[in-house]
């Protein structure tokens, strides 16, 4: 027996269909472009996972020869009681170079000039010390200049020194053979600029 539907009800079939569509498609692509709400998945493991991670060690004391912060430090600027022993020390008799006679700005030549022995037995007097001034061999050309009306004394080395760092190496000397005996020592004039040479 065939069934016959009205022209109506027809319509309302097709109309129902396509609605159905048309919300299975917009619902499709509301899912398809929603944001992911999926947590990150969780970071690769480390290289050393697992390794025993060592502690720094506690800092041991600075290594000889530097300051404790990996600065190397001459020994020779160490102070009186740094100053390194190398051995024996040799001095040659002093030459005056020139000579003043008290409230006379006229030079005396130094062939004119007296020597003064006293110095040179109160340097040799110091040998020890001054062994202790100098590191390897050399020469120092050891220059004072001396006032015995005001007790002035000033000392440096001469431009002929081959000793390795002069400069701390006077400063050493000068320290290790105050104070000089100007009381004591005879003199003829009053100002003496002499050298005494210093081998090591």
């Amino acid at each position: 027996m065939s069934e016959t539907f009205s022209s109506r009800t027809v319509a309302i079939v097709a109309l129902a269909s396509l609605l159905a569509g048309f919300v299975v498609v917009f619902a499709g692509g509301m899912l398809l472009f929603a944001p992911a709400t999926t947590a990150p998945p969780p970071p690769p493991p480390s290289a050393d996972a697992g390794a025993v991670r060592a502690e720094p060690s506690p800092p041991g004391p600075p290594a000889p020869g530097s300051d404790g912060g990996g600065t190397a430090v001459d020994p020779l600027d160490l102070g009186e009681a740094g100053a390194p022993t190398t051995g024996a020390v040799r001095f040659s008799p002093s030459a005056v170079s020139r000579c003043w006679d008290a409230n006379n700005p006229a030079v005396v030549p130094g062939a004119s000039c007296d020597r003064l022995q006293a110095i040179d037995d109160h340097l040799a007097a110091r040998s020890a010390e001054v062994a202790g001034c100098a590191r390897g061999h050399g020469r120092l050309a050891f220059i004072m200049d001396l006032r015995f009306s005001t007790g002035f004394v000033r000392s440096w080395g001469g431009p002929s020194s081959t000793i390795g760092n002069a400069g701390t190496v006077v400063a050493c000397v000068r320290r290790v053979t105050q104070p000089l005996p100007l009381a004591a020592a005879a003199h003829a004039h009053d100002r003496y600029l002499m050298v005494l040479p210093i081998e090591w």
